[in-house]
């Protein structure tokens, strides 16, 4: 019953924060704005970046009351029992989508639009916003470990984010921040908990 609340609440706050989009709010961000071979090279070397300093955290900060502790996480557990895949397909992309509306799309929008912020501000700011959402960890695993890492990876997650909502758009923010957060659940699973 918990997480079909969980779930509601994720799709109504994903249709209420459509809804100013449709009346065209902040639409610039919507789709690329500068997308060259500079740009992509960037978005790649910074997804590479992420992508190995995801695999450094794994091995190197979770320890193993934090591994068997990430077993409760909505991912992993739908990985581990296989079941529950509309968890995987639906839930977590639209975690994602909600996620880069509020912390990128409408944070970065108001920071730049409505408080006349530099880009270097809004994006630092949004970053560090999105990093304190992730205190939410603590009251799910009351664990100092993991809460330390989700505030962490996440910070640096946001920068990069940002400035790939300010280039390239709304919707490589949301494939890249999906990708990346679903390669790290599933590296822990692969490595701690898949049958062999």
């Amino acid at each position: 019953m918990q997480n079909i609340k969980k779930y509601l609440t994720i799709i109504i706050v994903v249709i209420i924060l459509i809804i100013p989009i449709v009346f065209g709010f902040y639409n610039e961000y919507f789709t690329c704005n500068v997308l060259n071979y500079y740009v992509i090279l960037k978005i790649i070397v910074g997804f590479l970046i992420l992508l190995i300093f995801g695999k450094f955290i794994e091995i190197y900060a979770y320890d193993e009351k934090s591994i068997q502790i990430m077993k409760q996480h909505d991912v992993i557990d739908s990985l581990i029992e296989n079941k529950n895949k509309s968890v995987l397909l639906i839930f977590f992309l639209l975690t994602m989508v909600m996620e880069e509306l509020i912390f990128r799309y409408y944070v970065i929008g108001f920071l730049l639009f409505q408080l006349r912020l530099e880009v270097f501000w809004a994006l630092l700011i949004s970053s560090v916003i999105f990093s304190l959402y992730h205190i939410h960890t603590w009251f799910s695993y009351k664990n100092i470990r993991i809460s330390i890492i989700y505030i962490g990876y996440s910070f640096f997650m946001g920068l990069f984010l940002g400035y790939i909502l300010l280039t390239a758009g709304l919707f490589p923010c949301i494939l890249i921040h999906s990708s990346l957060a679903f390669m790290m659940y599933f590296s822990i699973y692969k490595k701690h908990f898949k049958q062999k």
